[in-house]
C-alpha cells in the first residue's frame, strides 16, 4: 500500500513539474513576443524578425506573428520566405485573403504551385475537422455495435448491424491511419535540380530557383518525390522546407 502511495505521489509530482515548466516557457515566449511586437510597431523590423525566428524555432507562434514575419520578408525582398510564412499563416487561420496574396506574389515572381487555391481550401477544412470526422465515424460504429448486441438479445440475426459496424470501423481506421492531408514543401535553395529519379545519376528535368511550392508524393532516402506541372520529379530533401508547423 505504501509503495502504491509513493508511486502516486511521484506521478503527481512529475505532472506538477511538467505543468510548471510548460507555464514558465509560455511566460518566456509571451514576453519575447510582446518585446518583438513593440519593436515591430516602431519599425525596427529586422530586430523584431530575429526574435520571431527564435520563438518559431522553439515551436511557439501566434498567427499575427507569422503575418508580421511574412510582411518583413516581403519588405526585404525575400519572396520565398514571405510565401513560407504566409503559407503557415493560412494553415493556422484559413484566411482566404492570404491565398490571394500568395497568388499575387507568386505570379509577380513567376513561381509555381499557387495556382489552385480551391485545393488549399479543401485540405484546410478537411484537416480542421479531421477530429470531428473521426468522432462521428466512431459514434456511428458504436451505435451499430449496440444495435447488433440488441438484435442478438432479441434472437434476430443482426446482419445489417454487422455490415454497418464493419463499414464504419474500416472508415475510422482509414481516417486515423491514412489521414487525407496535403504535404507541401517549398524550395528554399537556388539552383535546385529536379531529377527523373531518386538518384544523382538520374536525368535532370529542370533547374529551378527558390520559392516554388510543390506537393510531396513520397520519400525515398534523401530524395522526395514531388509534383511538378502534373509530373512526378525528385528533389533532394535538403533543398526544400516542409510547409508545416
Amino acid at each position: 500500500m505504501k509503495n502504491i502511495q509513493t508511486s502516486i505521489l511521484k506521478i503527481l509530482l512529475l505532472i506538477g513539474i511538467t505543468f510548471f515548466t510548460q507555464g514558465s516557457y509560455a511566460q518566456i515566449f509571451t514576453r519575447q513576443l510582446a518585446y518583438a511586437d513593440s519593436l515591430f510597431k516602431v519599425k525596427q523590423y529586422t530586430q523584431s524578425l530575429e526574435i520571431y525566428e527564435e520563438v518559431l524555432a522553439a515551436r511557439q507562434y501566434s498567427p499575427s506573428m507569422l503575418l508580421k514575419m511574412a510582411f518583413i520578408e516581403e519588405a526585404l525582398e525575400k519572396v520565398s520566405k514571405s510565401l513560407y510564412y504566409l503559407s503557415l499563416y493560412y494553415n493556422t487561420t484559413g484566411d482566404d485573403q492570404t491565398l490571394l496574396k500568395m497568388q499575387e506574389l507568386a505570379t509577380k515572381n513567376g513561381l509555381q504551385g499557387y495556382e489552385n487555391p480551391e485545393s488549399d481550401q479543401f485540405y484546410y477544412h478537411v484537416n480542421k475537422y479531421d477530429y470531428l470526422i473521426s468522432l462521428l465515424l466512431a459514434s456511428v460504429a458504436l451505435f451499430a455495435l449496440v444495435w447488433m448486441y440488441t438484435q442478438k438479445r432479441r434472437g434476430k440475426k443482426p446482419i445489417g448491424a454487422v455490415v454497418m459496424a464493419m463499414i464504419f470501423l474500416v472508415l475510422l481506421a482509414i481516417n486515423v491511419n491514412f489521414p487525407l492531408t496535403d504535404s507541401m514543401v517549398l524550395i528554399t535553395s537556388s539552383k535546385t535540380y529536379l531529377m527523373s529519379g531518386p538518384s544523382a545519376g538520374a536525368n535532370v528535368i529542370g533547374v529551378v530557383d527558390e520559392g516554388h511550392k510543390l506537393r510531396m508524393l513520397s520519400k525515398k532516402d534523401v530524395w522526395l518525390e514531388v509534383q511538378w506541372f502534373d509530373h512526378p520529379v525528385y528533389v533532394k530533401e535538403s533543398r526544400v522546407t516542409p510547409i508545416a508547423l
